[in-house]
């Protein structure tokens, strides 16, 4: 299976080369970034936002087949089920960004113990070739001592790169109550689905954060107070300071609307960035791809060592890690934006 599919026309050998780079994963049996988001529901925050969200909808029922309920007492019952389903929402999807962001760093951290045991083999290699060259008096002994030294740090590049797939995996066991064996390639053409929504649709989509919808129940309870209070029955202190109360709660509205359309504005700035990083990933690991198929060549017509061409599978690895963490950042940044936004993105929702 291919991690990767550079976009444009992808030759045949291209394909080729990028599958025996995963013949050297781990044979585990890989299991899907959707298994782990499926289990985001289960997570404390989501469960209790929806313990919230289902009792506000109950007090709503409560509060709307009782015949002697005032208007105040309503009009909070809805507003608390509304913002209650917006949290729930809320809490769902940023659950999803912390599940997608352990799951990206055991991919991650895969890869990593990869290129350090490719790297631990090209260290070994290179003493092999220290010595040899000793042997026949080509190569000083400092030579083998610089040789040897690279290979001890070779293999601590490896203990810590295992350490770190080791402690990966568990924070994403410990968040999802799954068990992870190897990690599988995120599909391609749902992260090439991400589409940075309109300022229009932005701006519609601030108006409904839990945030906005909190300072505008505030100013709907505020309005209603005043219309409640009438020259007859209230002093007119009591009028003045409700209006007052009123037109601070309609400066906080619009106040809280700029603030999250900023922060929206800037989330799907940081998303456009991401898919920009994305393509350029892509195009590189391609043409690292390309240029090991060409080195494959080369070593087979023997015009260049095992040696050199095992340094040409390393920076392939390499820039398979870069396009692997521009992957990262661009589900990082879709998501976060879902979650901010409340606005779904195709694919990343409902699991």
């Amino acid at each position: 299976m291919n991690p990767y599919t550079a976009r444009g026309a992808v030759s045949a050998c291209i394909i080729g080369a990028s599958a025996l780079l995963l013949s050297l994963a781990s044979t585990a049996l890989a299991q899907p970034l959707e298994s782990f988001l499926a289990q985001a529901e289960r997570t404390v925050g989501v469960v209790n936002a929806g313990l919230e969200r289902d009792d506000a909808r109950r007090a709503l029922q409560r509060s709307e087949s009782d015949p002697l309920a005032l208007r105040p007492e309503l009009l909070q019952a809805r507003q608390r089920a509304q913002l209650a389903e917006a949290q729930a929402q809320q809490a769902l999807f940023e659950a999803y960004v912390e599940v997608a962001g352990a799951y990206s760093q055991v991919r991650e951290a895969e890869l990593q113990l990869r290129i350090a045991r490719a790297g631990r083999d090209l260290a070994e290699r290179g003493l092999q070739v220290a010595r040899l060259r000793f042997e026949r008096g080509s190569a000083t002994a400092l030579e083998v001592q610089s040789a040897e030294t690279d290979l001890r740090e070779a293999e601590r590049g490896v203990n810590a790169a295992r350490d770190g797939l080791a402690l990966a995996t568990s924070n994403v066991v410990g968040l999802t109550g799954l068990d992870l064996d190897a990690t599988e390639p995120i599909a391609r053409e749902l992260l090439e689905a991400f589409r940075v929504p309109g300022d229009e649709a932005l701006q519609a989509a601030a108006a409904l954060a839990p945030s906005v919808l909190q300072v505008e129940h505030a100013l709907a309870l505020a309005e209603l107070q005043v219309e409640l209070l009438d020259p007859s029955f209230a002093a007119r202190s009591q009028i003045e300071q409700a209006e007052v109360q009123r037109a601070q709660a309609a400066a906080g509205v619009d106040e809280a609307r700029r603030g999250v359309t900023l922060l929206l504005r800037s989330r799907a700035n940081t998303l456009a960035s991401a898919l920009e990083g994305d393509r350029i990933a892509q195009e590189a690991l391609a043409q690292a791809i390309e240029r090991e198929d060409v080195e494959r060549l080369r070593l087979d017509a023997g015009l260049i060592s095992e040696l050199a061409f095992e340094q040409s599978r390393l920076q392939t690895l390499q820039a398979e890690l870069r396009a692997m963490q521009a992957e990262h950042q661009l589900l990082s940044a879709a998501l976060e934006l879902q979650a901010a936004s409340l606005l779904p993105q195709e694919g990343w929702h409902d699991f």
